[in-house]
């Protein structure tokens, strides 16, 4: 039986580890889709900091195609322009893409394909400060309208995502979430009592501030706490103004730096659970990795946090910006070890059915396949 060739178009690494939401998407498909016989695999990217060429893998094909540091066309026209005739060329029988520049080549191709959607580029241009990324946001604005206009079929990692989008396309949902790492999947060892865990970019949106204002509340109940904030510090003037608010709890809040991948599964493994206060959000890949690991989330009820957290069952959660409902939540984690322990097995279970890379792939699949019958 003929292989079935498979495109996916987006950002990854050519070597080294994922960074990033859509790299890690992508690697997590290539590691399971190469892995099988019956499919003959692409990958095709279009950035900077990339050599160019055709580079063979195990089990795959990278096609690289490095951008140039000082253009007069943004990359993103770059992309389409250049990317269209070469997929006319290779001929996939189907384009699975992660950047709306790369759908629209893929449509210009006149191939099948199936976008996925993991950003939201009108919040993006709202909290982008310099003209450079509002700019980019702009472009992405504009590029997003006519992948919803063109699209068959759309992949959407949250249901949120079809709340948002489905009165402005034509194209058929499919859900699938996002991947975790298989690594996050092993057996956690106990965690530390009173250990808890924050994973982020330190900007406002993820409201952090009303992480340590609970764990605050909580120091004089719970003296074993502690609260381990894990992360870039991106927005400078934010983290002084939680460096200024944690400082009277001395040793109970701990700005922990930026670990990789490993440091923040080790971070995870000695939390009792994490703990993501945010004002806004898409479906942090963070939240699927705790759950991976064992661990439950005490959690907002902002974007897709209430898909990816049962309430009760594999976490709680807190209305947005509600200090006193998260620090609920927190004490209900800290106060019983043995439930909070169910909770992270129920998370475990969950997320191996939901988030393990296999699963994952098998959805993309399916929702290849019906592109490819649709078209």
């Amino acid at each position: 039986m003929k292989a079935l060739k498979v495109a996916l178009l987006g950002h990854f690494p050519p070597e080294g580890a994922a960074r990033g939401g859509v790299q890690t998407v992508i690697s997590s498909l290539r590691d399971v889709l190469s892995e099988r016989d019956d499919i003959e695999l692409h990958l095709l990217q279009h950035r900077q900091g990339i050599p160019s060429g055709v580079v063979e893998g195990p089990g795959y094909t990278m096609h690289l195609f490095a951008a140039p540091p000082q253009r007069l066309l943004p990359n993103m026209l770059r992309s389409r322009r250049l990317l269209a005739p070469y997929l006319r060329q290779l001929a996939p029988d189907v384009v699975s893409t992660h950047q709306f520049e790369y759908a629209l080549a893929a449509f210009d191709a006149g191939l099948p394909t199936v976008h996925t959607i993991h950003g939201f580029p009108a919040k993006e241009f709202r909290v982008r400060r310099t003209l450079f990324t509002r700019v980019a946001s702009l472009m992405d604005i504009w590029m997003e309208r006519q992948v919803l206009q063109r699209a068959t079929d759309i992949i959407a990692i949250s249901q949120h995502v079809i709340e948002l989008y489905q009165q402005r396309t034509r194209a058929v949902f499919h859900r699938v979430n996002n991947p975790v790492a298989t690594v996050f999947f092993a057996a956690s060892p106990e965690a530390v009592p009173g250990r808890l865990l924050f994973v982020g970019n330190l900007t406002p949106r993820k409201g952090v501030e009303v992480a340590i204002a609970a764990v605050a509340r909580l120091r004089d109940q719970f003296p074993q706490l502690r609260f381990h904030i894990v992360g870039a510090e991106a927005d400078p003037a934010y983290v002084a103004q939680l460096r200024r608010q944690a400082a009277p709890l001395q040793d109970v809040v701990c700005f922990c730096g930026s670990p990789d991948r490993e440091g923040i599964r080790q971070e995870l493994a000695a939390a009792q659970a994490l703990i993501l206060s945010s004002h806004d959000e898409h479906a942090p890949v963070i939240v699927a990795e705790a759950m991976a690991s064992g661990r439950p989330v005490v959690a907002t009820r902002v974007g897709a946090l209430p898909d990816m957290v049962q309430d009760e069952v594999t976490g709680y959660l807190a209305p947005a910006g509600d200090v006193e409902a998260v620090a609920r939540g927190i004490a209900r984690i800290l106060s019983d070890p043995e439930k909070t322990a169910a909770m992270g097995r129920q998370a475990a279970a969950y997320a191996r059915e939901q988030y393990h890379p296999q699963a994952v792939a098998d959805g993309y699949l399916r929702a290849m396949r019906a592109a490819m019958q649709r078209a």
